[in-house]
């Protein structure tokens, strides 16, 4: 019994020693060219299949069994490299392999497409399991970094002149831009996110006012059907639909532990440029992704964007779970002046850890507020980035802190944010006021041009209150409108307002206005030509609750229509007419998401529908008659790209009326045309009106519109001249717009015409995206989309019933 004791004794004491005593193989892989470390690169022993993949950052530890001490070679290998292999032990720390130029275009071996095709197929299959989106909730800590690099062009960095000295000298010792962010997310299904920033940074300013988390730039996995980069849709090669889309290689398999990993290649069939190349790593343990390479060329924009990603299986409760670990986001852009180029390197990095499953007791998530900032997160000078990260900054980080920060106090560059914060909302702050950029010049039909001027003051002088005016002159009308508002702020993000403004100004009678979302529209204030002039006066409550807006409004207006119309009640006339209302509109978007931006939050959309609503009661006075009525206005908005379908749009709007006696048009609902005059050959595209209809054609006091879009995924045809910087890669869209209504009492409205769509005014029309883009400096195209729609009646006529549209559009 004594010897039996003492051997597990010595058991227990020998053990680590004899795994000390087992070899590790350390190293880092580099790109031989570039000198950027290689991610995911492979490393076996000999010829086996048994090794490691090398981190993100192309760091590997490779332990030597027991059983292959007398192993005397490894084999480093990477797609798009030349295999190395080195004999052991390595004479060097960093190990470089040689790009080559062939692709897997160039691979004549029959791939093994039945095994590929299973393997793709189970990744799909477990999905719900390996999606993050898809667990009950979790929470873990991200740290967040991203670097800004310039190349310069070989005739500046070989120049021996002073200012190029300094230009490469420039470059070289530090980052042009670093920004730091530190973050805990937290997760809770079906749709609950909460971000919560612990510490952020951004080189040249002393208080970021803004911040960048993972979310921002890229999707947090790579189990959607698309994967979101620079604000584009990819089609997600690991996902329904891919055998179209995809072609795939084999490209390596080799042993982790007792689990299998399979490296496929992907790249694009044909020419769509919504279409990754890279590889995917396939784990056999849950049939995971455990890493992914994807990379999307412009090649006219001259822009690689790339992403790298590793995923690690952790342990919830004995459960083992795949989830993100480590990502790199890369854009490269090439920028031209002349005949030479330089290349804007922006790298992003994102490190994830302490990852937990389990419920958080007291834990209360703000919807309101997707991303919240902690006090003083923003501020550079608290220093809470150097306890919060991961690793140390090494010196060119460090320098590029000091060098920029210090540029950034000689220009003044938090002044300069301070001023552009409000750009968002058309205004730039002006010392203690905002100037309204919207209120300086504006086009429409009635008066041709108007000239404004619009101020308010901002929290430079009083925090919780704002007070404004604006005044404009029209041209062609020959007359000034005017008016003045004063808010009151009762929380920090201005997302509880009390308003109180008078307006004397123009307004086109029976528009429709149900929610500024669905206001945006400035084709509609180009077509205004027939007006009211509108002595306003109102109050209003706005506040945002979760997923909830509401606000509540009182008004007094007087209504003047200026277009020589009358109402008639009861045989008499009116022409003047003046109206108290009161109402209230609500707004519900299920789980959007909201992030902030220089001290307010900005909505970031989300993928639901979208429904508002608004209800007005009001007295209408004309003369010595009075008419109660009650005004009920919905609608519904929802886009979602779908995968293997395309892209669809939807809104769906209904209205109506209810009174005692007829209304004025200016309290009725007028048909949404954007059709421009017939002498026009074309007309400016918009969704959400009819591209055949005449704007005030249609009036109604009940009415229904749908408005449907389907664009299509693939494309046409792919004609590009990189000489030229023009691109056509036109995809179709088809689009149909319907309006219902009905109009009681219809002789009641004097001395105009309007129609009524009592059998319904239909439209279809077909759209070509992308049927010209250009390319505009070194950042952005503008894009020309041409179409044309056709409102069938009995008679058939392609110009009087038809109409050619187009739109231009600026894509990144």
């Amino acid at each position: 019994m004594f010897s039996f004791r003492l051997l597990c004794v010595l058991g227990v004491l020998l053990a680590p020693l004899s795994v000390s005593c087992q070899q590790l193989v350390t190293g880092r892989v580099f790109d031989k060219t570039t000198r950027e470390p290689i991610p995911f690169a492979t490393i076996k022993y000999g010829a086996g299949k048994q090794g490691v993949i090398a981190g993100l950052d192309g760091v590997f530890e490779l332990p030597i069994p027991n059983a292959a001490d007398d192993l005397s070679s490894i084999e480093i290998s990477s797609m798009g490299y030349s295999p190395l292999r080195m004999t052991l032990p390595l004479s060097a720390y960093n190990l470089y392999l040689q790009p080559v130029s062939n692709t897997m275009a160039d691979v004549t071996v029959t791939p093994p497409y039945d095994k590929m095709r299973r393997l793709i197929n189970l990744v799909i299959a477990n999905n719900n399991q390996n999606n993050p989106d898809k667990y009950a909730q979790y929470k873990c800590h991200i740290y967040y970094k991203m670097v800004a690099d310039i190349s310069l062009p070989d005739s500046v960095m070989k120049d021996t002149a002073a200012s190029s000295r300094r230009k490469t000298d420039f470059v070289t010792n530090q980052h042009l831009l670093l920004s730091e962010t530190y973050s805990i997310r937290r997760w809770r299904s079906p749709q609950t996110l909460q971000e919560d920033i612990l510490a952020t940074r951004l080189s040249g300013l002393k208080k970021a006012m803004f911040t960048s988390t993972i979310t921002d730039v890229l999707p947090f996995h790579a189990y959607n059907s698309y994967i979101a980069m620079n604000g584009k849709d990819y089609q997600n090669p690991m996902s329904k639909g891919y055998e179209r889309k995809y072609s795939f290689n084999l490209a390596d398999e080799m042993l982790d532990g007792t689990d299998t990993v399979w490296i496929l290649s992907f790249r694009p069939k044909g020419r769509n440029s919504n279409l990754l190349t890279g590889k995917v790593y396939i784990h056999s343990g849950g049939y995971a992704i455990s890493r992914i390479v994807a990379t999307a060329k412009d090649t006219l924009l001259g822009q690689i964007i790339k992403i790298e990603q590793q995923y690690k299986k952790l342990n919830d409760n004995g459960q083992m779970r795949w989830f993100p670990a480590s990502l790199n986001y890369i854009i490269d852009r090439q920028m031209e002046k002349g005949s030479s180029f330089s290349t804007l390197h922006l790298k992003g990095n994102s490190q994830i850890d302490s990852v937990s499953w389990g419920e958080e007791l007291g834990v209360k998530f703000d919807k309101q507020h997707t991303v919240r900032m902690a006090p003083d997160a923003e501020n550079s000078e608290t220093h809470r980035l150097t306890a919060l990260r991961p690793a140390p900054l090494n010196d060119k980080e460090m320098r590029t802190y000091r060098v920029i920060d210090s540029f950034g106090n000689v220009a003044h560059a938090d002044d300069m944010m301070h001023v552009l914060r409000n750009i968002p909302e058309g205004r730039i702050s002006l010392g203690p006021v905002d100037l309204d950029l919207k209120r300086l010049l504006s086009f429409n039909q009635y008066e041709n041009v108007r000239l404004g001027l619009g101020l308010q003051t901002n929290d430079k002088l009083v925090k919780w209150l704002s007070v404004g005016g604006w005044a404009g002159y029209g041209f062609k009308d020959k007359e000034w409108k005017y008016g003045a508002f004063a808010e009151v702020y009762a929380d920090k993000y201005k997302e509880f307002v009390i308003r109180a403004a008078y307006t004397d100004d123009i307004a086109d009678p029976g528009r429709i206005r149900l929610h500024h979302d669905l206001d945006k529209n400035y084709l509609r204030t180009f077509l205004l030509q027939r007006v009211d002039e509108a002595k306003t006066m109102t109050v209003s409550v706005r506040k945002k609750m979760g997923y909830w807006d509401a606000e509540v409004s009182a008004l007094q207006q007087d209504i003047i229509p200026r277009y020589g119309y009358a109402l008639q009640v009861e045989g008499q006339e009116y022409n003047l007419f003046q109206a108290r209302e009161a109402t209230l509109g609500l707004r519900y978007a299920y789980a959007s998401r909201t992030a902030p931006f220089m001290g307010k939050y900005y909505t970031m959309g989300s993928r639901y529908p979208v429904w508002y609503g608004k209800v007005t009661a009001g007295v209408l006075t004309a003369g010595a008659t009075t008419t109660n009525y009650i005004q009920a206005i919905t609608a519904v908005t929802w886009q979602k790209h779908i995968n293997r379908l395309g892209n669809e749009r939807l809104m769906v709007q209904a209205g109506k009326v209810w009174s005692d006696a007829p209304l004025p048009l200016s309290k009725l609902f007028a048909g949404n045309g954007f059709k421009y005059d017939a002498a026009s050959l074309l007309s400016i595209y918009a969704f959400g009106g009819l591209m055949t209809m005449y704007p005030y054609e249609y009036y109604t006091d009940e009415y229904v519109q749908v408005c449907y879009r389907h664009d299509f995924n693939w494309k046409l045809f792919r004609i590009e001249s990189v000489k030229s910087k023009i691109s056509a890669a036109p995809n179709i869209a088809l689009q149909y717009n319907l309006l219902h209504g009905t109009l009681s009492q219809r002789s009641s409205h004097r001395n105009v015409a309007i129609g009524v769509p009592y059998n319904g005014y239909h439209e279809a029309g077909l759209i070509l995206n992308n049927l010209l883009r250009m390319r505009s400096g070194n950042t952005y195209y503008t894009t020309l989309n041409l179409g044309y729609f056709y409102n069938p009646t009995p008679v058939f006529n392609l110009e009087q019933n038809g109409k050619l549209v187009f739109g231009l559009s600026v894509e990144l």
